[in-house]
């Protein structure tokens, strides 16, 4: 079946649109405050990050459709296992949590005063029944992602070094709160949105130059 380029340049505005939503809604998120006096613009914060992660992580859902049919001719088909984790992951993570935050934040911080309290109020959320059941699902939201690195490297269809550049969420996952950098998640929808304007630029590997042809750059 011949996919239309219009659907992989759509899926690439939608990759850059939702990636930078993605992106901003992670770099927005504030950390946990350590006294009463800040739990107010907490959750105000936390619920603009939030917003933001709600709006852009669908469009970005949608986006990365693109990206696997893009290469379904060269994709194998253990390589098709990272679309449903990388999804699964993700909508986990940052659409379900977030929105999970946007009811609970307003109600757990209501009584707290210490910043123990405060603490065990936020952190906590997760693991109370049903949610704490799902929690494991988050690790797809790396997984896959990193799995899907592999198998775009594989493929050989969009450029190595945006392979690589995915590949690397595992060391910005491990390193960034070492640093003291929590908003690290930001990174993946970057990247995301570098495959956005490969696609957009409608970018193919060169072709093999074959004796007495031209060779041929799209």
């Amino acid at each position: 079946m011949q996919i239309s380029q219009k659907f992989f340049k759509f899926s690439g505005v939608l990759l850059i649109l939702g990636g930078i939503i993605a992106a901003i809604g992670h770099l927005l998120k504030p950390q946990e405050p350590t006294t009463e006096a800040g739990i107010e613009q907490f959750i105000s914060q936390a619920l603009l990050s939030d917003s933001f992660l709600v709006v852009g992580i669908p469009i970005v859902v949608l986006g990365i459709v693109g990206i696997f049919l893009r290469q379904s001719g060269s994709l194998k088909w253990w390589g098709w296992i990272a679309y449903p984790a990388t999804v699964i992951g993700i909508l986990y993570a940052d659409l379900i949590q977030p929105v999970i935050r946007i009811i609970a934040y307003p109600f757990v911080l209501a009584n707290t005063i210490t910043e123990d309290e405060i603490y065990t109020a936020v952190t906590t959320i997760y693991d109370q029944d049903p949610f704490g059941y799902f929690f494991p699902v988050i690790l797809l939201s790396l997984i896959g992602p990193v799995w899907a690195a592999f198998c775009f490297w594989k493929a050989k269809v969009f450029p190595t070094w945006v392979a690589i550049l995915l590949a690397l969420l595992l060391p910005v996952f491990i390193l960034s709160p070492m640093v003291g950098f929590y908003n690290f998640p930001a990174y993946l929808y970057i990247v995301f949105g570098i495959y956005g304007v490969l696609m957009i630029r409608n970018f193919r590997p060169s072709e093999k130059v074959v004796p007495g042809t031209v060779e041929k750059v799209q």
